[in-house]
């Protein structure tokens, strides 16, 4: 079901208890750089400040969160446990089962989930969650099954766009704002 407007979305918003995301081109701008060292070849990855916020505030308003990506970066998991990211799935191309284990697991109703993604392997996941998102840079098959493309681009802001979208609708962006007050 596509959302036609900011308070479709607010509405199905109100339900979401778990916010999953690809990596390469929505957490980051899906640039990865490669350094060959003699333990093997390194990885590096970008994520807005602002992108990571936001996943830090999702968790401490028991949002669980994770991550589905293809690829694998020791410093991106690391980076995401202290982001207090729930699920880190590495290496996993097989994102709907993942998808499916991880509500499995969580106790959490595809209904009440939320995927952001990207690229061709992300359509099944955006397909099977509650409210399924594409970044603004995202394939044009990929917006096509999107019930909702975010305004920013992968990387530059799309994760804090539907956060702050996701922690509004719930009614819990005042509790954000006061922290910094």
């Amino acid at each position: 079901m596509k959302l036609k407007n900011q308070s479709q979305f607010f509405e199905a918003a109100k339900k979401i208890k778990l916010v999953l995301m690809d990596v390469d081109g929505v957490l980051t701008g899906g640039v990865v750089y490669h350094f060959a060292l003699k333990e093997g070849l390194v990885e590096f990855k970008g994520v807005h400040a602002q992108d990571a916020i936001s996943l830090a505030w999702l968790s401490d308003f028991q949002i669980k969160t994770g991550i589905i990506s293809g690829r694998n970066s020791a410093g991106l998991a690391e980076r995401l446990k202290a982001l207090k990211v729930s699920f880190i799935y590495q290496g996993r191309l097989d994102k709907k089962a993942v998808f499916d284990e991880i509500c499995q697991n969580s106790k959490i109703q595809p209904k009440h989930a939320l995927y952001l993604g990207d690229d061709l392997p992300d359509i099944p996941v955006i397909n099977s969650a509650g409210i399924g998102v594409a970044v603004n840079n995202a394939r044009p098959e990929v917006k096509q099954a999107a019930a909702w493309v975010t305004k920013n681009p992968g990387g530059q802001g799309a994760v804090r766009e539907i956060s702050e979208m996701i922690l509004k609708a719930q009614g819990l962006w005042p509790k954000i704002l006061a922290t910094f007050r």
